[in-house]
């Protein structure tokens, strides 16, 4: 029995999108060689839950597949491609999600349910972390390039690998649904404090016509 699991939750997208990022992957690696995250299959991740209890996982994954029923499937658009800086040395090439007010506010309440704190940049990396000279070869290629597709996603992917193996290699451990009937646009960010009390001062002030 495996003592622990990683776990990472992703975003999948369908075969031809991943289709399409397989063409500039191997693109890439015609120009700069063999490069580490040539071979991994597309997705947006979300988060990583390394070292896990599997007894835990089945405990808290009723709960957690609950709750992600409560949000709707979404679509999403590549855009382009774009560029992370891992300080002087390193870049990331990825597909740029498109971003709206209606995806930003899904995402902010995946986030919430999956009690996420970091920032997230929604993306599907292309090449990852990649030395800046090998980057300055790839990016004039990339930054031209014009790819707008869209999808659909209507779940979270759980993958696993045993934890401490050598070369283990991720697979799906389970696909937990987007299930609600709520139309994209109905979800609607949650207002800060600040914009709370804003709301109370006027309604408190009397308004004055002459």
């Amino acid at each position: 029995m495996k003592s622990y699991l990683d776990l990472m939750m992703v975003l999948s997208p369908p075969g031809n999108i991943k289709e399409i990022i397989e063409v500039h992957k191997q693109a890439a690696a015609k120009i700069i060689g063999a490069y580490e995250s040539q071979h991994s299959i597309a997705h947006i991740s979300i988060t990583s839950l390394p070292r896990q209890k599997p007894f835990m996982i089945e405990h808290n994954l009723l709960f957690l597949e609950n709750k992600l029923k409560t949000l709707p499937p979404i679509d999403l658009t590549i855009d382009g491609f774009d560029h992370f800086n891992h300080g002087e040395a390193f870049r990331t090439i990825y597909a740029r999600i498109r971003s709206s007010p209606q995806t930003a506010a899904w995402f902010k309440e995946l986030k919430k349910i999956l009690n996420l704190k970091e920032y997230l940049v929604p993306h599907i990396t292309i090449a990852r972390n990649i030395p800046i000279d090998s980057f300055n070869q790839l990016w004039p290629h990339f930054k031209p390039v014009k790819l707008v597709a869209d999808f659909r996603v209507e779940s979270l992917t759980l993958l696993h690998r045993e934890a401490f193996a050598s070369f283990a290699k991720w697979g799906i451990y389970k696909e937990l649904p987007f299930e609600s009937k709520l139309k994209l646009e109905e979800i609607k960010p949650r207002r800060n404090l600040i914009d709370l009390r804003k709301e109370v001062t006027l309604k408190n002030q009397q308004i004055s016509l002459f």
